[in-house]
Formats: C-alpha cells, sequence, structure tokens
C-alpha cells in the first residue's frame, strides 16, 4: 500500500533539517520524508505550511512562535533559493533550446531551399533532356528523309545512266555499222575505177 504524506510529516523533516544546519531544499525534505509521496504532493504540502505559518495564532509562548517562525523562515527561504536556481538552470536550458531551435529553423530553411533549387535543376534538366530529345528526333527524320532522297536520286541517276549506256552502245554500232559500209563503198568505187581504166 502507498504511504501517504502528511504535513506532520512535512514539517517534522523541515525542522529536522534545519536542527542539523542542512538546507530544506525539495529534494533534502523528500529524501527526510523516506521519498513518500510525489515531488508535487511535497511541493502542495510545503505551500500550505507555509500558509499557516504567516496566519497561525499566537497559541504558544512568543519564544516559540520566533523561534518556529525563524525556522520556518529559513526553510522557506532556502525552498525559494532552490526554486530561483532551479529557475534560472530552467531558463538557460530554455535560452539554450531556442537558440538551438532557430539553429534548426535555420537549417531547415537552407535544405528547403537547397530542395527549391535542385527541384528547379531538375526540371530544368528534364526541359532540357525532352528538347534534347525532340531535336534528336527531328534529326533522326530529316537524316531518314534525306536518305531516302538520296537513294531515289541515286536510282534516278542509274537509270539514265543505263540509259546513256544504251544509246551510247546503239550509236557505237551504228557507227561501226557505217565505216563497214564505208570500207564496202571505198572497195566497190576502187574496183569499178580499175575496171574504166582498162578499157
Amino acid at each position: 500500500m502507498k504511504q501517504v504524506l502528511t504535513q506532520s510529516d512535512v514539517a517534522k523533516a523541515i525542522s529536522e533539517l534545519v536542527t542539523q544546519g542542512k538546507k530544506p531544499t525539495m529534494a533534502a525534505i523528500h529524501a527526510a520524508v523516506g521519498r513518500k509521496g510525489s515531488l508535487s504532493t511535497l511541493h502542495r504540502i510545503k505551500a500550505e505550511l507555509d500558509a499557516m505559518a504567516q496566519t497561525q495564532p499566537a497559541t504558544d509562548s512568543p519564544e516559540a512562535q520566533q523561534a518556529f517562525r525563524t525556522v520556518w523562515n529559513l526553510a522557506v527561504d532556502q525552498g525559494r533559493k532552490q526554486n530561483e536556481a532551479i529557475i534560472a538552470e530552467l531558463r538557460d536550458n530554455i535560452r539554450a533550446f531556442a537558440v538551438e531551435n532557430e539553429r534548426q529553423e535555420g537549417d531547415a530553411t537552407l535544405w528547403q531551399n537547397r530542395s527549391a533549387e535542385l527541384e528547379k535543376s531538375q526540371a530544368r534538366a528534364e526541359a532540357d533532356r525532352q528538347a534534347a530529345q525532340s531535336a534528336l528526333s527531328e534529326v533522326t527524320g530529316q537524316a531518314a528523309r534525306a536518305l531516302h532522297q538520296l537513294a531515289e536520286s541515286q536510282a534516278a541517276h542509274a537509270s539514265d545512266i543505263a540509259t546513256l549506256q544504251a544509246k551510247l552502245d546503239a550509236a557505237v554500232q551504228k557507227a561501226h555499222s557505217l565505216e563497214i559500209e564505208l570500207v564496202r563503198s571505198q572497195a566497190r568505187l576502187e574496183s569499178k575505177g580499175q575496171g574504166t581504166a582498162k578499157e
């Protein structure tokens, strides 16, 4: 069963700590009460005791009242100092976290900018690639058309050469026939001339 922390436990622990010359910090009080209850419960009970000490009627002797208030004020002062140290440490931590947060935000902004630049570069590269692909397709089409025209031109040229070669062959053949006919004609003329001379 969980032990319940009472005002009596806390008041007794504070009194013993002060009597021993120790500072009644929250950690020291918590240890003195055997770590019963949570720190939030201890803080609440300590605040209640502080309020009671300020409003407690003078039922005891003035000396006892003064001694209690002296001890209690000392305990409150020590607790306040401890809380101030904790608060100062927390403020330092908050400032450190703020600085780190600003640095991380700066890094995040830097990486966001770099990411945006890379996306733009990638978009430009993609546009360049598409433009190059389009230009390559156009050049390939032009080359194909040029090759087709060249093939047609070569075919037409070959046909023209074949036609001219046939005409040349026919002309050569005709010239050869004419040469033979000319030789025969000359032979006949010579033969007739010799016959006329004998008569």
